[in-house]
């Protein structure tokens, strides 16, 4: 009788804690309402411009209040990117306190000190603390509030504001010394790589720790190198952990930092930034005014610049013009088994900020300590890792339940997870091609970029193997959806001008995944092509001095255009096209069958006419087998399969790099210094003890 009662109360104990976990709701990451930020902008242009004020305008009191408020609603809301307003909300009182009334002051004051700054904290919401960009911007908004306030307590956690910025300088040097270490987890992404630059120029401009702002300048430079070192013309697309449809598909529409590269490259500045941005009207209070649509976080890395606290040493500079055909290897971020090996996985500030700037949840190694860190925090009610409560049940996790799935069945989610890039890149004064070797093989991938081709600043090419292939359009902006990501992360190698990348296309869901697609297909525009020739499986196009081929495994054909899909990667069709878009086709697929492989081959016109290499390639001796391939161009012979391994004339090619390895630095990972060379110029970096030298 005692057994069975015992029984009884543990499935009762049980039910409740199933109860418990499974009923948390998740909180809005997004008001009913849309999010309003542009009289933040309008105010920030009225002190910039003060001659963009239309005349006869009254900027009184209620229009600085009526200018402020939406922003401070948005950040009192804690929704989703609430610290991305308020980074520039700190930028603009850091430059125009003065100019504020006090009831303004008073407004935004009571709003920074109300706000919650990382996960540790009280409050439930929807805001991303975690990933690699957000970490940045919560730790240099929480210490530029503790700096402006050291006395005043900070409601949500009564902690002063001193204690504020003891607590995010932590933080900060945390940050910099993991991406000092071991590169950025969100590598060569020209989205985020926007988001980093924009506290990091706020805290190098206003911390008065100048000990870490020294230290944020080694990583800024680093920043910029990745950047100098993964561009080509001015044209920055690479293989990245993180990118949207429209990122990867041209540094035109989708290059995130465009203004950043113009202020380094082109010495533009805060000012010439705003004059040639678009413009709209906007009413605030009863006033016209005629907006200029500059990117409040570009201004915040111009307004940097602009003061003089920083600049880009002449030698990456350089690294960045230089137009000598390269190879130039690099690997960045970290892995489970990194982690594991460098005992960041734990529930110390360190590990946490590793593992979860890696988005690595679920995996085997991680997935117990993700459910720990989100249980004690109260995480499960954010939006991003409610799923997690069906997990979170406390016999499922002492009986090991998640960890045990995950090591066993392939998930859906293991594909969030960054992981370490090995990129291969090879520059020429035309083009660049590159790819993240190896990457994830046969994962689920939530947004990777594994190989791109910078052919114009307008044009990119690429191939992916969509996650899902639906009718609703919300899939051509999904992550992963039908360009961002791939339902599977294919096996994809390089040398210099060649690229090889094979999917296995999926026959079953796993779990947790919603959708599956039979296809894979390359982003090839029509219109922005000079010379477009499309045979069955072949594909030979010119753009300018470019010359490319690629050679599929079977036939690809064009989809109709579609204005959805279009509006996802930025390709805007020419003016006078037929409004069916006929003759705008961008979308080529490859459909059905078990293994998709591409062989994609650059050359120039300094090299060979087009109708040379049309022949070249069609004579080039191709041998598809099942998952795999044998390739032989300009006297090499090429082999590789599906999670197999590389090999150029029989030599096993290795798929790890080191941290730089490159003309222009020879470095392993977690090196105290770091040196860059080129044309007689050198930069050493020491994080430790905060050396940054140029020399000749």
């Amino acid at each position: 009788m005692k057994r069975i009662l015992s029984f009884i109360i543990a499935l009762v104990f049980l039910w409740s804690d199933i109860q418990v976990s499974f009923n948390i709701e998740p909180l809005p990451s997004r008001p009913s309402d849309n999010r309003e930020s542009s009289g933040l902008s309008v105010l920030y242009q009225i002190y910039k411009a003060p001659d963009s004020v239309p005349a006869g305008a009254t900027i009184d009191e209620a229009f600085i209040a009526a200018c402020l408020q939406p922003t401070l609603d948005y950040i009192d809301g804690r929704y989703d990117c609430a610290d991305f307003s308020l980074i520039f909300l700190l930028r603009l009182y850091n430059e125009y306190s003065h100019l504020l009334p006090e009831s303004s002051k008073a407004a935004v004051k009571k709003t920074i000190l109300g706000f919650k700054y990382w996960m540790d904290e009280p409050g439930e919401d929807s805001m991303c603390f975690w990933s690699e960009n957000h970490q940045m911007m919560f730790a240099v908004c929480e210490y530029l509030a503790g700096q402006l306030w050291p006395e005043e307590i900070f409601t949500n956690n009564l902690m002063t504001g001193e204690e504020h910025r003891q607590k995010a300088l932590e933080r900060i040097n945390i940050w910099l010394e993991q991406r000092f270490d071991f590169g950025f987890s969100e590598w060569y992404t020209n989205c985020y790589y926007h988001d980093d630059l924009t506290p990091m120029a706020n805290y190098i401009q206003f911390s008065n720790d100048k000990d870490s702002v020294e230290r944020m300048k080694i990583v800024m430079d680093l920043l910029w190198f990745d950047v100098a070192t993964h561009s080509v013309n001015n044209t920055f697309v690479a293989p990245s952990s993180r990118m949207y449809a429209n990122n990867k598909s041209s540094d035109t529409y989708g290059n995130s930092i465009k203004d950043e590269m113009k202020v380094v490259w082109k010495n533009a500045t805060t000012r010439t930034l705003i004059d040639s941005a678009g413009a709209k009207n906007v009413v605030i209070n009863g006033v016209t005014f005629r907006l200029k649509l500059f990117n409040q976080k570009s201004l915040c890395f111009s307004g940097l610049y602009d003061s003089g606290l920083y600049k880009v040493p002449d030698v990456i500079k350089k690294i960045g013009e230089d137009k000598t055909p390269a190879v130039i290897k690099a690997s960045s971020g970290l892995s489970a088994d990194d982690m594991e090996r460098e005992g960041l996985i734990g529930q110390d500030v360190n590990q946490i900020m590793a593992q979860f700037g890696a988005e690595t949840f679920t995996h085997h190694k991680v997935i117990e300590n993700s459910l720990e860190y989100m249980s004690k925090n109260k995480m499960l009610s954010n939006e991003a890792f409610n799923p997690f409560k069906y997990m979170n049940v406390r016999l499922f996790r002492l009986l090991k339940i998640p960890e045990t799935t995950s090591k066993y069945i392939p998930l859906m989610p293991n594909g969030t997870a960054l992981g370490r890039g090995n990129v291969y890149f090879y520059r020429t004064p035309y083009y660049s091609l590159s790819t993240a070797v190896a990457l994830n093989v046969d994962s689920c991938g939530a947004q990777a970029h594994i190989w791109s081709a910078n052919i114009a600043p307008e044009l990119a090419l690429y191939t992916t193997q969509p996650a899902r292939d639906d009718e609703d359009a919300a899939k051509y902006n999904a992550s992963p959806g039908y360009w961002i990501g791939n339902g599977r992360q294919p096996m994809s190698v390089q040398d210099e001008s060649i690229n090889i990348t094979i999917y296995k296309i999926p026959k079953t869901k796993r779990l947790l995944e919603s959708y599956i697609a039979d296809i894979s297909h390359a982003y090839v525009p029509k219109t922005l092509y000079d010379r477009l020739e499309i045979n069955g499986s072949m594909l030979f196009g010119q753009k300018g001095s470019v010359l490319v081929a690629m050679i599929a495994n079977g036939p690809l054909v064009y989809r109709p255009y579609n204005k959805d899909s279009a509006g996802a990667v930025g390709y805007h069709k020419p003016a006078g096209s037929p409004a069916s878009g006929e003759g705008c086709e961008f979308d080529l697929v490859r459909q059905g069958g078990d293994y998709h492989t591409y062989i994609t081959e650059f050359s120039d016109t300094g090299a060979e006419s087009f109708e040379d290499f049309k022949a070249r390639i069609e004579h080039n001796a191709v041998k598809f087998g099942f998952g795999k391939v044998e390739y032989k161009s300009k006297n090499k012979v090429y082999r590789t399969g599906y999670g197999k391994a590389f090999t150029i004339d029989g030599q096993t090619q290795p798929l790890e790099y080191k941290r730089f390895d490159s003309p222009y630095a020879t470095t392993e990972r977690k090196a105290d210094v770091i040196a860059i060379r080129y044309g007689g110029e050198t930069l050493t970096l020491d994080l430790t003890n905060m050396i940054r030298e140029t020399g000749r």
